[in-house]
């Protein structure tokens, strides 16, 4: 958070976007502050801006606010941004969003800065080593094919090479874009289009996407990805112990932030009990970052899944030589 100041946060942009939007009534203010902060933005931001006394920005003229300043405001971008963007221009996996002319402009709006950090100074831990190929052109003009139908809501025809069941095709309707950072694989949701009207939800990677192009068929149904993966979690959340230790209620929320939890925190002791919930495909990439953390987690419930670590673990301890207890095996 210390990286850039708080005049490049959420309040300045609510402030900035309202002056630009004037003149405007109070409850057209209170709409933007509602609508682009904070649940309390209307409480803290629109009676010290329209005080005059507080934060005299604007003025009222025929019940209406109009804005003080002769110019619009903008934001300058500083050399720290600048370097934290060459940084993020070298990412991969930035360059999958990002078409030829927008990378141009960046390169030529970034020529002599230099990067904040550098790839190389990144490293990975727990992550498996077959990641997706995205400097490959025909993985990059798939996947912004991708972002196009999820945009416009189109159907595509996908060529799909199955680990187990070989290639098919069929016209799938993309709905969901996700990142697995353990696997470092982008994978999608779609809705698969067939003719009998039995739709069905799939989940693919897009590393294993042989080719695809836009498809006739048509796909206007309203089909609820969220809830479709409500029904295919896990049907009894993970129960956890995360203690504050090396700031690990912090880190465990950072790296669970897109899974569905409830937490409550306990100020006397600094731990987080925590209920967490999963699919069912993903359970090993859940084990595995949960290990991560080391002591800082300690699974309650359930029994079949605590287990399940406790081999884990055993695995991992035969593999460095070691016997029962620590011990060094012979």
């Amino acid at each position: 958070m210390e990286l850039f100041s708080e005049v490049y946060g959420c309040y300045y942009a609510v402030v900035a976007e309202i002056l630009r939007s004037a003149p405007l009534t109070r409850a057209q203010a209170e709409a933007l502050a509602a609508g682009r902060g904070y649940g309390e933005s209307v409480l803290q931001l629109i009676p010290k801006l329209l005080d005059s006394r507080d934060w005299p920005l604007l003025e009222e003229r025929d019940g209406l606010f109009h804005s003080r300043l002769d110019r619009l405001p903008d934001l300058p971008v500083t050399h720290l941004e600048r370097a934290w963007l060459k940084a993020l221009l070298a990412d991969p996996r930035l360059r999958l969003f990002l078409s030829d002319g927008q990378l141009a402009r960046l390169e030529e709006a970034l020529a002599g800065v230099e990067p904040l950090y550098r790839q190389e100074d990144i490293v990975y831990f727990d992550r498996f080593l077959d990641g997706d190929n995205y400097a490959d052109p025909g993985y990059r003009r798939r996947f912004q094919a991708i972002l196009a139908a999820l945009a416009d809501g189109t159907v595509l025809r996908l060529t799909y090479q199955a680990p187990k069941t070989g290639i098919h095709t069929g016209d799938h309707r993309p709905l969901r874009l996700e990142y697995s950072p353990r696997d470092d694989k982008f994978r999608i949701y779609t809705v698969k289009v067939q003719e009998d009207a039995r739709h069905s939800c799939h989940i693919l990677n897009l590393g294993r996407i042989v080719d695809l192009f836009p498809s006739e068929a048509r796909y206007d149904g309203a089909f609820d990805v969220a809830e479709w993966r409500r029904r295919h979690r896990c049907a009894q959340p993970l129960l956890l112990q995360v203690t504050s230790e090396r700031n690990g209620v912090e880190r465990f929320m950072l790296e669970f932030s897109s899974y569905e939890k409830q937490s409550e925190y306990d100020e006397e002791t600094g731990a987080c009990t925590v209920r967490l919930w999963y699919q069912w495909e993903d359970e090993t990439e859940v084990l595995i970052r949960l290990l991560g953390f080391g002591s800082v987690v300690r699974v309650l419930e359930p029994a079949s899944f605590v287990t399940l670590m406790r081999e884990r673990v055993a695995r991992q301890a035969a593999l460095l030589g070691f016997g029962p207890k620590g011990t060094v095996a012979p």
